[in-house]
Formats: structure tokens, sequence, C-alpha cells
């Protein structure tokens, strides 16, 4: 009985935490998540793309963030997928908040039958604006695709809206 009692005070002390940071407007918001539409560059070679970012606004003035994007090619048989996580420097200035930082990850790019997967970095600059619940960013992105890439990718701008969690 007394490990069942231990385990319902520590369920309700966690409830509590809970409840508190809802109700304070500083810790509620703990997040965002964003779709977006990109254009890369250079325009020749790619068509625009989307994708959705995973944000964490836990810190002040420091995100951590996690991308997913899907840019196809010029050509129907060329395509590359992506996955980045980066650390970005957020302060907020009121309902903006400019940011910038570096991010590290893996593409893999279709050409016809060929296939290439490598490592990418980036630098990222972008600003976004939340509106309640509403989240509007705007972004570039400096790209660095390691080895022989199939199509080369130097930039990257989007796009995009979300929600504010």
């Amino acid at each position: 009985m007394n490990g069942l009692a231990g385990r319902w005070r520590r369920a309700s002390r966690i409830a509590l935490i809970l409840m508190i940071s809802m109700a304070v407007p500083g810790l509620a918001r703990a997040g965002d998540i964003t779709a977006f539409v990109a254009l890369p560059a250079p325009t020749d070679t790619w068509a625009r793309g989307y994708g959705a970012t995973l944000s964490s606004t836990w810190f002040q003035a420091v995100n951590l963030e996690a991308e997913a994007a899907r840019l196809p090619g010029d050509r129907t048989d060329a395509a590359m997928t992506s996955f980045t996580a980066a650390a970005l420097l957020a302060p907020p200035i009121g309902v903006l908040t400019p940011y910038g930082g570096v991010g590290v990850g893996l593409f893999r790019q279709t050409l016809g039958t060929d296939t290439d997967t490598g490592t990418l970095k980036a630098f990222i600059l972008g600003a976004k604006v939340k509106l309640g619940l509403v989240v509007i960013k705007g972004e570039y992105r400096r790209i660095t695709l390691s080895g022989t890439p199939l199509l080369n990718m130097t930039a990257r701008i989007s796009a995009g809206a979300g929600i504010s969690f």
C-alpha cells in the first residue's frame, strides 16, 4: 500500500506542475511546429519543395530544432530528402523572434537509378512571428553537402506557418 501511495503523490505533484506551467504564460509555450515551402538554389536544378520543423523553445534565447524536407529536382526522376538538427540563438523581441545558428544532418538524393547518401551542414538565418497560437516564419539556409552529390544545392529560402504549443 505504501508504494501505491508514493506513486500517487508523485503523479499528483507532476500533474500540479503541469497545471501551473500551463497557467503561467512564459512556461506555457514549449515549442512550435511549422510546415513550409522551400525554394532551393541553384534554381535550374531544383523545383519547389516542402517540409516541416519542430522547434523547442524551452530555453529563453536558444532553440533546438529538428527538420525534415523533401525537395524535388527539375527532372521528374530527381529528388532529395533531408533530416537536419539545429541549434539556434533566438532572442524573442515581443512577437518577433529573429534567429540564427548552425545545423547538421543527413541527405539522400536520387537521380534516375542512381542514389547518394551523405551529410549536410547548414548556416541558418530567419525570423518567426508568433500571434497567439499561430507561428509564421521565413528562413535562409546556406547548405553544404558532403562528397560529390548527384545534384548540388548551395542554399534554400523557405516560408511557412504553424502552431505554437
